[in-house]
């Protein structure tokens, strides 16, 4: 009995001090009208008592402008100094002081009576938030975060002394954009303008686990060319650097041409002399054609299968008929699917000074199954052309072109299992018409 008295006594007591506050309250409000309460503060400045207009013109005067500032983003022993005026800052005087006349005004009735609390007792302190333009922003740190960042470095394979091993992935660092940029905008008046830069991990794409095991050689191939060419030479040491290191997954294909895009100046590719419609021009990527040849080979010896490849349209110096493939943006590629139950690797360098360029097809190899690459070529005579030239004399001749024979191809891959020949499967069927030798015979009399 004596406990119901002390409860009910108790919540008499609770409801007279809330309607005391409420009262009091509603009396600070009447003499506040129209005035921020008592005890209210934003970015240093007393704003109580002051209207609205009032608070934001000493805001204005004390804090001018966002936009003259710079913000300086610092990380990895790194800082960026920025001015404010390109990521459009201002100083938001009007949330500011909205914000500050609702204190004691707005919400509901646990929040007012605790605000009232509040200016009893201590200050109450409103930010003087500063405002970005968000794309402007977004764009900078994406910037900033390509000069940040340290690239993951993948795990690869190399070969040394006929043997493969790893060489261990490496995680990288880069910007975390959004959280960077919550920092960022949670900026305002009084603090100094300088923010950390929210790192998180970059990860490799290729980790030790995913090359692991991969220790044979399914397939090699390597061509040679002239390395006075520094142009040619350039191109194909770069396209060789491209696909070195890729990794094909089971059923995954690859495309020569994805992998090597763009291959123009933006690639950091040169001009070089290559085969376009059957002659010898200048363009940019010459040479990259036999970096898929080299691939090519390599392939056909893995056993992986041939998705699309080309051949030129005259034989090339560097490989027998038919076993050639040609690349041309747009137009032609080189692509084969990984059709085995488990990853391949590609192991791809050009020796730009000694004129060589080598690709390797890593895996691991089930059983003893290995294939040879046999052609059956005919060859076709070039024939000769006789055409009349007015500028010869009557009896004389010359050699316009000396021709070249064509050939017809087809290539077999055959699988070898404990030196016995097994199944037969074609590969292509090529034809490389001939051009034919052009003799020139005067015709004029002379003068």
């Amino acid at each position: 009995m004596l406990f119901k008295k002390i409860t009910a006594l108790s919540a008499i007591i609770i409801i007279q001090t809330v309607l005391a506050i409420l009262m009091g309250g509603a009396f600070l409000s009447r003499a506040s009208a129209g005035k921020i309460l008592p005890g209210i503060s934003a970015a240093g400045i007393y704003l109580g008592g002051m209207s609205p207009g009032e608070a934001e013109e000493i805001l204005r005067d004390k804090y001018r402008d966002a936009g003259s500032g710079v913000l300086i983003l610092e990380g990895w022993g790194r800082r960026w100094e920025i001015p404010m005026k390109d990521i459009g800052a201002v100083y938001d005087y009007r949330e500011c002081v909205n914000n500050a006349y609702s204190v004691g005004r707005a919400g509901s009735l646990a929040k007012r009576v605790s605000e009232l609390l509040g200016n009893k007792t201590e200050n109450v302190s409103v930010p003087l938030p500063v405002r970005f333009d968000r794309d402007a922003l977004q764009t900078l740190l994406a910037g900033i975060g390509g000069e940040y960042a340290k690239e993951p470095v993948n795990a690869r394979l190399v070969l040394e002394n006929k043997e493969i091993r790893v060489i261990p992935c490496e995680e990288g660092m880069e910007m975390d954009i959004q959280e960077t940029m919550r920092r960022v905008t949670g900026l305002q008046a009084g603090m100094v303008f300088v923010v950390s830069i929210a790192a998180q991990s970059a990860i490799p794409r290729i980790r030790d686990g995913d090359i692991f095991g991969l220790t044979d050689v399914l397939g090699e191939c390597v061509t040679l060319f002239d390395a006075a060419s520094e142009g040619r030479a350039a191109n194909i040491a770069r396209a060789a650097g491209l696909i070195d290191g890729l990794l094909l997954e089971p059923g995954d294909t690859f495309s020569f041409n994805s992998a090597i895009s763009p291959a123009d100046h933006r690639g950091g590719f040169r001009k070089a002399p290559m085969i376009a419609d059957g002659r010898m021009v200048e363009d940019y990527g010459g040479g990259v054609c036999q970096v898929a040849t080299t691939l090519y080979g390599s392939v056909l010896l893995s056993g992986l299968e041939i998705v699309e490849r080309h051949p030129h349209s005259r034989p090339v110096k560097y490989v027998p008929p038919g076993l050639d493939a040609t690349v041309a943006e747009g137009l032609a590629d080189f692509r084969f699917r990984n059709n085995l139950d488990r990853p391949v690797y590609i192991m791809s360098s050009g020796d730009a000074d000694g004129g060589s360029v080598r690709v390797a097809v890593i895996g691991r190899k089930s059983g003893k199954a290995a294939y040879i690459i046999t052609t059956e070529s005919k060859t076709i005579s070039p024939g000769m052309v006789i055409r009349s030239n007015p500028g010869l004399r009557a009896g004389e001749s010359a050699v316009a072109a000396h021709g070249s024979p064509g050939f017809e191809v087809s290539v077999y891959r055959i699988s070898v299992i404990e030196g016995t020949e097994g199944e037969r499967e074609l590969i292509s069927h090529d034809f490389y018409p001939p051009e034919p030798r052009v003799i020139e015979i005067g015709i004029s009399s002379g003068g």
